[in-house]
């Protein structure tokens, strides 16, 4: 039986779910819903199959600081955020197996038995792995992390996070440390090791940061805290509490029961090692360098792979808590659009891996073309049809081979196994718009008016089928729209599964009912004013009317064109198949590109300092095709990609939905 485990951070309890713990959570939850359908149509039972873990990290300085100022207990502040995080995600569908608190009893136990475990191992001239010394240097309570001068910035005499733009506090006092310089050599083998053909961190780009971050020279860790009170206390010695980062990383093994569980393979301690942490990249230091250390110290294994997600900005400003118009509350657009066109949004518009900016203008862009003008237009007009030409009851279909839609199920699976949601939702979204096209082409209503009913039947069953797969890939991402889909194809029965063959099984089909209601612009305006928070209004009007990146250049209109002048420019739709750093170029790209020709083209593209290459691949670009082919830094460009910006680049053009690589733009 395969085991899939995977888990989100635990979510510090300083803040209230926003769009950013919407996105990585929801990225999970689509991934463990995806391998638990698969485990379903394979015959296994995904309880078994399957573990997601959520949940929330809720001791430290910071809490304890954010509780006095608020006069109020510390467990009783952490019952509260804990409460509206249980809310939201219950809201949203998120379909974790546990949601953790590293206040609960079994978490502390756990804690306990690592520390002890590392405390016992002792390397080959008998120093133990934790040891007592006396602290002295800097501490970003923000952070809650030690800080070095290589990690400061200097402003006005201060020393600051860079981060959080807060003086780092000098701390003087006894520690337990950890012995991670111990590790270096073997963390360095484990990035080169690879797990079905994929480095243990991910996207690479990440995986070479922390590789060079080891190589640099790693320093012991301080492990405790003797001023932090609001903690586990170190075992044998409770005046010292167990520095956070080490209680919270502790989490993803007490989810499964904790360390003997975990070594043991015993119930849901069978699931180790995870097969994905899913991180931001904020924390790739701890879950890459400290996680694995402290349990190769502990005689466990490492997890298979640590993915970084990139952050969501808000018309190019990173959500912040002291500025109110980056706050995106998922709970206010559910009320309105339901919870699935958020969670479509969020896993199609932006590539796992690198950041993205969050607008609700995209936002109903994607409602209205692929949900309702794609999606919501297949599935009305289908059952439309059914019952107007046949009525309500389709019987069953012969199974048979349909080439493009088992190619479009592989190429959905392949990208869900590559953790890429938004490659998966761009296949699947391939078959709906082919069986829109289907319907033109074949024309139902033509073979009604001619009774060619066995055509008619095979052609709406076709379409009830195409819709039958269509929600079956879609469920990760939107379950609730699925469901719908489902029932009123009348086939509830296949909620949870995947789909292995084509063939309409037969089902009586409901009324059509739209999944995905038209908005009109001007309550689409109505509701942006709505969602902003009152309190913003000033800071939201600056951002609406910036760029994301700052203002722009003013700069001069150029000289009218002529419409003969504009028929020489051959612009086209490409997809990105390849992207890398061309060398000792700090601000460029190689990209190939798929332009619908038998060879790809190679560009070179100064979009760099605003895009990873990881962010590119699969992405639709605007192509240049008929631009003289020129060498840049070694690389014959054939052509350009087309974005915003004049010195910066602000952002690329874009189209408002994927086209065929090679389609013609006039």
């Amino acid at each position: 039986m395969s085991r899939f485990y995977i888990t989100t951070p635990i979510y510090y309890v300083n803040a209230l779910p926003h769009l950013g713990t919407f996105y990585a959570t929801v990225v999970a939850d689509a991934l463990a819903r995806y391998h638990r359908a698969r485990a379903t149509s394979r015959g296994e039972d995904p309880k078994k199959s399957v573990f997601f873990l959520t949940g929330l990290d809720e001791h430290g300085q910071k809490v304890e600081r954010i509780a006095r100022e608020k006069g109020m207990d510390p467990q009783a502040y952490c019952d509260g955020i804990a409460a509206k995080f249980v809310e939201t995600w219950d809201r949203v569908g998120i379909s974790r197996d546990r949601f953790i608190r590293t206040t609960d009893t079994d978490h502390t136990a756990a804690v306990i038995d690592l520390w002890q475990r590392m405390q016992a191992n002792r390397d080959a001239d008998g120093k133990p792995d934790i040891y007592e010394a006396e602290y002295d240097g800097m501490y970003c309570v923000g952070c809650e992390e030690a800080k070095t001068d290589d990690d400061v910035i200097v402003e006005g005499g201060q020393k600051l996070c860079p981060i959080h733009r807060t003086p780092v506090e000098h701390i003087k006092e006894k520690n337990y440390f950890f012995n991670l310089p111990r590790y270096a050599p073997q963390l360095l083998r484990w990035y080169a090791e690879e797990n079905d053909g994929r480095s243990p961190v991910q996207p690479n780009s990440r995986l070479n940061e922390v590789r060079e971050f080891v190589k640099g020279g790693l320093r012991p860790l301080s492990f405790s805290r003797a001023a932090v009170k609001w903690g586990i206390p170190v075992p044998g010695d409770g005046p010292q509490t167990v520095y956070v980062w080490i209680d919270a990383l502790t989490n993803y093994v007490t989810g499964l029961g904790g360390p003997e569980a975990v070594k043991r393979g015993e119930g849901n301690g069978a699931f180790w090692p995870a097969s994905h942490h899913l991180i931001g990249k904020d924390l790739l230091r701890f879950h890459a360098v400290y996680w694995p250390a402290m349990l190769w110290s502990a005689g466990l294994q490492p997890p298979k792979q640590i993915f970084c997600h990139g952050f969501l900005n808000v018309k190019g400003q990173k959500i912040s808590k002291s500025m109110p118009a980056t706050r995106v509350d998922p709970n206010v657009i559910a009320d309105e659009l339901g919870v699935d066109p958020l969670r479509y949004f969020v896993l199609r518009e932006y590539a796992l891996g690198g950041d993205g900016d969050f607008t609700y203008e995209a936002l109903f862009q994607r409602h209205e073309s692929d949900l309702g003008n794609d999606l919501g237009n297949l599935l009305n007009r289908t059952i439309s049809m059914v019952h107007k030409f046949i009525g309500p009851a389709l019987t069953a279909q012969p199974p048979r081979q349909n080439l493009e839609a088992s190619q479009i199920l592989d190429s959905t699976q392949t990208a869900w196994d590559g953790f890429s949601p938004a490659n998966a939702l761009e296949a699947t979204w391939r078959l709906v718009r082919a069986y829109n096209r289907k319907i033109d082409e074949d024309k139902p209503w033509v073979l009604k008016k001619n009774n060619q009913t066995a055509a008619l039947v095979e052609v709406l069953a076709d379409c009830c089928e195409s819709l039958r797969w269509a929600a079956l890939m879609v469920a990760p991402a939107m379950p609730q729209a699925a469901r719908e889909i489902l029932r009123q194809l009348g086939r509830e029965k296949d909620e949870g599964t995947w789909p292995t063959s084509w063939g309409w099984p037969g089902g009586t089909l409901t009324q059509p009912k739209p999944v995905f209601p038209r908005i009109e612009p001007e309550r689409q305006a109505e509701l942006i004013a709505k969602w902003v928070p009152a309190d913003a209004s000033t800071a939201a009007a600056t951002l609406a009317s910036a760029p994301a990146s700052g203002p722009a250049t003013p700069v001069s209109p150029p000289a009218d064109i002529t419409i003969d002048d504009f028929t020489k420019i051959d612009l086209r739709a490409a997809k990105v198949l390849a992207a890398e750093v061309v060398p000792k170029a700090d601000k460029l790209l190689k990209l190939t590109l798929d332009v619908g020709e038998p060879e790809p083209r190679t560009v070179v593209s100064g979009i760099a300092p605003a895009y990873t290459p990881e962010t590119m691949l699969g992405r639709t670009v605007i192509y240049l095709a008929n631009l003289a082919p020129r060498k840049i830094r070694g690389v014959i460009s054939q052509g350009m990609i087309l974005a915003a910006g004049d010195a910066d680049v602000l952002g690329l053009s874009a189209l408002d939905r994927d086209l065929p690589p090679g389609t013609r733009i006039r």
